[in-house]
């Protein structure tokens, strides 16, 4: 907390971005807005560069995990990315804080159930009460926009940002 007002990590993959900072400055001004402080990833990552990709990526790692056990809560976007389901990264995120005992919370753009984005992807063949993808693999949504384990691990999912934010602030006040 800030002076009475909750941090908030903004995991997403907004950090991919063709202008990331212009994203993050407007998220943060919402969080502001709303009685946060917001804190994008790569506010931690000022000394992360290296020749080295290996390097390079296991001081982003150290960095955004920093942040994350600094914040108070996670604000998450769970907006599919790069496939039927959210940002890899984002899960690990979402995963970090809920054991570190954080608020985890979520948000999308995309409020369709997981099996109709998996089904975006490729034909799905019923069995039984579920369905199997082209791959074979079983396909089980339970009505949720998400694997079960990213939806019911977090505390809520919301169909925007600002809603996401203001439920942060409202569980954990303001000053």
């Amino acid at each position: 907390m800030i002076h009475g007002r909750p941090e908030i990590y903004l995991a997403g993959p907004e950090v991919f971005l063709p202008d990331p900072l212009a994203r993050a400055a407007a998220m943060k001004s919402i969080c502001a807005g709303l009685g946060a402080v917001g804190w994008f990833p790569m506010d931690n990552q000022g000394d992360v560069a290296d020749p080295d990709p290996e390097v390079m990526a296991a001081r982003i790692c150290a960095a955004d995990e920093a942040l994350v056990a600094r914040c108070d809560a996670i604000v998450a976007n769970m907006t599919p990315f790069r496939g039927a389901s959210m940002d890899a990264g984002t899960c690990y995120e979402m995963g970090l804080a809920k054991g570190l005992g954080k608020l985890v919370v979520g948000w999308t753009e995309d409020p369709r159930r997981w099996q109709d984005k998996v089904a975006a992807l490729g034909p799905l063949t019923p069995e039984g009460a579920w369905f199997r993808d082209a791959q074979g693999m079983l396909c089980r949504d339970f009505g949720l926009i998400d694997n079960l384990m990213m939806v019911k691990g977090a505390h809520a999912v919301f169909a925007s940002f600002e809603a996401a934010v203001g439920f942060v602030v409202q569980r954990l006040g303001t000053a």
